[in-house]
């Protein structure tokens, strides 16, 4: 039986956030209610082909464009003018409107939305001259706005995921060996051990009853109080190390999707591959993604049919390229679709339904929307 690989990774966690109904937009389509009468003319004259038809256009026009201002995504990524360090991005979920939110000298990393949509929680490297490695967590607006320190460990806090309430957020700290998941309180800062054992990766269901989570090199699962862990699957019949990671729940709480890389014995990658997990079937299914992609990170889109994706086309074939972008994925379709397209490093990408418009500051917008025809 294969062995389990024991590597850093690049998920990301999260669980999915939404806000309450969108806001109304007025504007000016040409289109007098339906309902009331011009003046000099019966109300019966909307009902005029061309006035139906007219109408008709503007309810189309608003319910196309609900959708691409009340999603977007985050992620960690260079773009070429700011230089080594990773710092956190957010664009539309259409890849329009890419704005940077951070701009230090120190890595960013690990954001994700919280259940409103309205805050973003970031690990961020804090390693004093000449001092020993650590990392905090931070906290800022979706516009980049009113940051805030969480945490001032001299240890490694990462992995920040919000609960399903949105008042608290959890998080692995290292300290020695151990990493044990924390809680803390957004509003007071109260720090409080959750789950005194070894937890990477966290994801809860939407329900907030389940944790799933990596652990040493595989996915496991367990109560939300930290009872019943076990291993989510047996060990894939590959004669070879294996290392799973990236558990995310879908929002209707039914399928856990995950991915699994399996090397040589050399320690080379040689397939990447992102799974769907059926939670009452007990079954799972690959996504047929090209052979030569290599997925990062992944996270569910609140139809449950689409997912975003961190990925380098090339990356199993070509150990060395590097060069990972944001894309969007409809299951049922198999369309792949290219959201950014930037050199280096897009790592953590995480999506929040129901957040507010990306109003660039300082930046220049852009928009791809490169479709792919997977085979």
């Amino acid at each position: 039986m294969g062995g389990i690989l024991q590597e850093a990774n690049s998920g990301s966690q999260k669980n999915p956030g939404h806000l309450p109904r969108g806001k109304l937009i007025a504007y000016k389509c040409g289109c007098p209610p339906p309902n009331v009468a011009q003046e000099g003319h019966p109300p019966s004259l909307w009902s005029h082909p061309m006035k139906s038809k007219r109408l008709f256009s503007c309810v189309m026009l608003l319910l196309l464009l609900a959708p691409l201002v009340r999603a977007k995504i985050v992620f960690t990524g260079k773009i070429p003018e700011t230089g080594q360090k990773l710092d956190i991005h957010v664009m539309n979920d259409d890849g329009s409107n890419l704005q940077k939110l951070t701009h230090t000298p120190q890595h960013e990393s690990r954001p994700t939305w919280s259940p409103d949509g309205k805050e973003i929680a970031f690990t961020r490297e804090v390693t004093p001259m000449g001092g020993p490695n650590r990392d905090n967590l931070f906290l800022i607006n979706a516009d980049g706005s009113n940051e805030r320190r969480l945490t001032a460990h001299h240890r490694h806090d990462f992995y920040p995921v919000f609960l399903p309430d949105g008042n608290r957020l959890s998080f692995s700290s290292t300290h020695g060996a151990e990493s044990p998941l924390y809680v803390v309180d957004v509003e007071t800062g109260d720090v409080n051990i959750l789950i005194d054992a070894n937890v990477d990766l966290p994801d809860w269901a939407p329900n907030g009853r389940h944790i799933a989570y990596e652990q040493g090199g595989d996915i496991h699962t367990m109560a939300s109080d930290g009872r019943n862990s076990k291993p989510l699957l047996p060990p894939p019949n590959f004669q070879g190390p294996y290392y799973r990671f990236n558990p995310k729940w879908a929002p209707d709480g039914k399928t856990l999707l995950y991915i699994e890389t399996r090397y040589t014995p050399e320690l080379l990658p040689v397939s990447n591959t992102v799974y769907l997990y059926q939670w009452h079937l007990r079954t799972q299914k690959p996504l047929p993604i090209h052979k030569d992609w290599r997925v990062q990170s992944a996270d569910w889109m609140d139809d449950g049919k689409t997912l975003i994706l961190a990925a380098d086309e090339v990356g199993i074939k070509n150990q060395e390229h590097g060069n990972y972008n944001i894309y969007r994925y409809h299951i049922p379709s198999r369309r792949m679709t290219q959201l950014t397209s930037l050199p280096g490093a897009n790592y953590s990408v995480d999506w929040a339904a129901g957040a507010l418009d990306v109003s660039p500051r300082e930046k220049k917008t852009t928009q791809w929307g490169r479709i792919k025809n997977n085979p």
